[in-house]
C-alpha cells in the first residue's frame, strides 16, 4: 500500500493525460464520422437530382434530344429553359460530390448547343458549373451562334 500512496499523484497525473488523450480522439473521430456522412449526403442528393433529370429526360424525350432553335423560338422556350437549367443543377450537384463526371455532363449538354452557345444560354452559378460551361464552350460552339 505505501507504492500506492508514494505514487498517487503521478498515477493521478497519468490517468488524466489518457483521459484528456482519449477524449481528444473522441472528438475527432465525431468530426470524421459527421464529414463522413456528410459526404454520404451530398453524393445522395446529387443521385436524386441525376436521376430526377433522367426522369425528365424521359418524360420530354423533345427537350432532350430537342431542335433547340425551333424550341427557343416557340411557346415551351421557357420550360426547355429551365429542362437545360436542371440538367446544369444536377451536374453541379454531381461535380461537387464526387469526381469523374465531367465527361458524363458533357455528353448531356452536347444536344443543348445551341441553346448553352447562344446569348442567352445560362453562364453557372457555381464554380464546377462555370468551368463545364466554359469548357464546353470553348469545345463545342461555333464563332457564330446557330440561333438568338
Amino acid at each position: 500500500m505505501s507504492w500506492l500512496s508514494r505514487n498517487a499523484p503521478h498515477i493521478e497525473a497519468v490517468a488524466a493525460t489518457v483521459t484528456a488523450i482519449v477524449a481528444i480522439a473522441a472528438v475527432i473521430g465525431v468530426k470524421i464520422q459527421l464529414d463522413a456522412a456528410d459526404d454520404l449526403q451530398k453524393a445522395q442528393s446529387a443521385r436524386d437530382a441525376y436521376r430526377a433529370h433522367l426522369s425528365l429526360a424521359v418524360a420530354n424525350p423533345a427537350f432532350a434530344q430537342p431542335d433547340v432553335c425551333r424550341i427557343l423560338a416557340g411557346p415551351q422556350a421557357g420550360s426547355y429553359a429551365a429542362f437545360v437549367d436542371h440538367l446544369l443543377y444536377s451536374a453541379e450537384q454531381m461535380l461537387d460530390a464526387s469526381d469523374g463526371w465531367d465527361a458524363t455532363f458533357t455528353d448531356q449538354l452536347t444536344p443543348h448547343s445551341d441553346y448553352l452557345c447562344s446569348n442567352g444560354g445560362p453562364i453557372g452559378e457555381t464554380e464546377d458549373t462555370i468551368r463545364l460551361l466554359t469548357e464546353f464552350r470553348a469545345a463545342e460552339c461555333p464563332a457564330t451562334p446557330t440561333c438568338g
